[in-house]
């Protein structure tokens, strides 16, 4: 049998109860689940319950948690500060529908350890904390267009859909008035396609580009959301002078610097490693300790618009908004995770990056990883990655050995995401790294032979 074959076999024998329960559920959810992220071939594992770094399927098997929720729990599952924090909370009500001593403590919070945070509200995920942060600065500017990053991701609402993924959609428009090598929109099925009109897009790391965008039309932006490290993209960090650059423009221009720092909050914040300071930020994941939650907030002139007393206020609802359930395990959470754990996470990830490329060049085969401290993503090949389009390059014409990649690393006890992004908890010691090295170095010697048949580039020559 060919090694695809093993792998698939050996994933669908160890996981019977998990296609069981696939195949009830497409009766109810398209495709068996409610997460497009989740779903993998022949079908995806089904997990029962999870304890520090480890998770369980529910066919008993067990892993070590490299996904951590798309990397939203840091604290790994059932940590005691959080499981006591809600088991408490939920005693005394979840929401109560007014305001809490909870969302003060927690916002005291976050805002004395963010210098950019001088005031912040509340709301359910990411997606809502970019969505407000964009019209926040669109109401404070008194203008409409907004620029985005080519790759980079914000979450589900219209604007940020523009290039969400690059490579997700054939390019639809190009970019009015500006030279052919800035990118193309790629506008997905269902967004309406006059989004694009309010959206320009940039590539990320180019610091001419944003000077040529904002120098033919810096008078009419509002905002740039971006990420200080593209992670759905593929785990890619802006370079100091990029995101300074962006701060100068900004300023000259009168717009406001948009920092999504909804999946780097667990590496510092990383505008604090930069020493940059934005206008907005936002916040999700890890804030809630593993529930739903995310935050916007920034300089109080501008986050004053909320300010109920002043006339004309901007208006921003939601009924589980800054729910006391959330922020009650949320600040168990960030007392939880401090500096100290946080430099300590980090340092683990830069030594498991180095880990991971000695087994990979120890096998002969080329696999490298980028990344920060404890969040960190696995491409093929070698060579400069600098942007999503440099990532998207290195996947093309890969054919299944992502796929193969990836469930074999499921068979040997490893849960990553598909993609190829990990990251760390703070329960994990270093045997469960180790174990994780030796099955990265293990799943690569089973697939040598598949790579130096279908992807002969991708093994070293040798010496």
């Amino acid at each position: 049998m060919s090694e695809a074959t093993v792998i698939v076999e050996r994933f669908r024998d160890r996981t019977p109860g998990s296609l069981k329960i696939h195949e009830a559920a497409k009766n109810w959810l398209p495709g068996g689940d409610t997460r497009t992220i989740n779903h993998y071939t022949p079908y995806p594992v089904f997990m029962a319950h999870g304890r520090g770094c480890t998770v369980t399927d529910v066919d008993g098997n067990d892993y070590l948690d490299l996904n951590n929720n798309m990397s939203a729990i840091v604290h790994g599952h059932a940590h005691p500060a959080l499981v006591a924090a809600a088991t408490e909370q939920i005693a005394l009500g979840t929401a109560l529908g007014a305001p809490t001593k909870l969302q003060a403590e927690h916002a005291e919070v976050l805002c004395s350890a963010i210098p950019a945070l001088e005031k912040i509200r509340y709301c359910n995920s990411g997606t809502e904390a970019t969505m407000l942060a964009i019209r926040t600065a669109r109401a404070f500017t008194g203008r409409e267009l907004i620029v985005k990053i080519a790759g980079g991701y914000h979450g589900l609402h219209n604007d940020v859909q523009i290039n969400m993924f690059t490579g997700m959609s054939e390019p639809t428009k190009e970019q009015d008035d500006l030279p052919d090598w800035f990118p193309a929109a790629q506008i997905p099925r269902g967004v309406p396609f006059n989004t694009v009109d309010n959206v320009f897009l940039l590539p990320f790391n180019n610091i001419e580009a944003a000077e040529e965008l904002f120098s033919r039309h810096g008078s009419r932006i509002a905002c740039i959301i971006v990420e200080p490290m593209l992670s759905a993209a593929g785990g890619i960090p802006a370079t100091a002078d990029y995101l300074h650059g962006l701060r100068r423009i900004t300023e000259e221009h009168g717009a406001l610097l948009v920092l999504d720092e909804c999946a780097t909050f667990r590496l510092g914040p990383l505008q604090g490693r930069y020493g940059i300071t934005p206008d907005l930020m936002t916040l999700s994941k890890i804030i809630g300790g593993g529930l739903p939650m995310g935050a916007f907030g920034g300089r109080n002139d501008v986050m004053a618009q909320y300010d109920p007393t002043r006339p004309d206020p901007l208006y921003h609802a939601g009924a589980f908004g800054g729910n006391n359930l959330s922020l009650a395990v949320g600040l168990a959470a960030l007392r939880t995770f401090g500096p100290a754990e946080i430099e300590r996470l980090n340092a683990t990830g830069e030594r498991l990056k180095l880990d991971i490329s000695a087994a990979a060049k120890d096998v002969g085969v080329k696999l490298e990883v980028t990344g920060i401290g404890s969040l960190c993503h696995m491409h093929w090949g070698e060579g400069e990655i600098s942007d999503a389009q440099d990532a998207l390059d290195r996947r093309t014409g890969l054919g299944t050995l992502p796929e193969l990649f990836h469930l074999e690393l499921t068979n040997r006890g490893m849960f990553i995401s598909r993609r190829g992004l990990y990251c760390l908890s703070l329960p994990m010691a270093q045997d469960d790294l180790d174990s994780f090295v030796a099955a990265v170095h293990g799943t690569l010697e089973t697939l040598k032979p598949y790579i130096a048949r279908e992807l002969p580039h991708l093994i070293r020559s040798e010496g």
